[in-house]
């Protein structure tokens, strides 16, 4: 009876880990823009999700083929990304994601909070590419204010300084001690 009861446990465990790694595929995937791009499948959002202002983040892209839906791999030397920030550029070279084919990404700190572009210009195997996705809700993060994810609130700087000018006043002050210790130290070896 209880080893029955256990198998029953482990069975219904099983099942619910598999649910949870399905759903989470699916929160994962829908963070992301699904496009075809003539021959091929575009997958493009932020590595990191959700993409927080002054955060390490950068452009992840996985291509595959729309025919046998295979990774493309070998596209650093053909295919560039533009990150595009209100009137801000800047051509990025994309990097092949390590032991995940067809994956690539291109690093950079997005540093204030709104919508993103990633312009994506060159060949892949001969046909051209000048695809455009845009940060919104309907298809990959809006790069949030970093306030919004901060606990315990930020101090301001201005209570910042005021930690900042004692501590820097101290150290001047042990500074000048110090200074006056030497001098006297020679002072008295002098006249010894």
């Amino acid at each position: 009876m209880v080893r029955t009861l256990n198998l029953g446990v482990r069975a219904a465990l099983g099942v619910a880990l598999v649910a949870l790694a399905l759903a989470a595929t699916t929160l994962t995937a829908s963070a992301h823009e699904h496009r075809d791009v003539g021959a091929y499948s575009f997958v493009v959002g932020f590595l990191d999700e959700p993409a927080i202002q002054g955060d390490t983040n950068g452009v992840s892209l996985t291509v595959t083929s729309t025919k046998d839906q295979k990774p493309v791999e070998g596209l650093t030397d053909t295919l560039k990304v533009t990150v595009i920030f209100q009137k801000n550029q800047k051509e990025m070279t994309l990097t092949p994601v390590f032991n995940k084919p067809g994956s690539y990404e291109a690093v950079f700190i997005p540093t204030q909070p709104g919508d993103y572009t990633f312009h994506f210009t060159g060949t892949i195997d001969g046909q051209k590419v000048d695809e455009a996705f845009t940060s919104s809700p309907t298809t990959f993060d809006t790069v949030s204010p970093r306030s919004d994810y901060e606990f315990p609130a930020a101090q301001s700087s201005s209570a910042g300084s005021r930690v900042a000018m004692p501590a820097a006043a101290a150290g001047v002050m042990l500074v000048l001690i110090g200074g006056a210790f030497a001098l006297r130290k020679w002072q008295v070896g002098k006249a010894a």
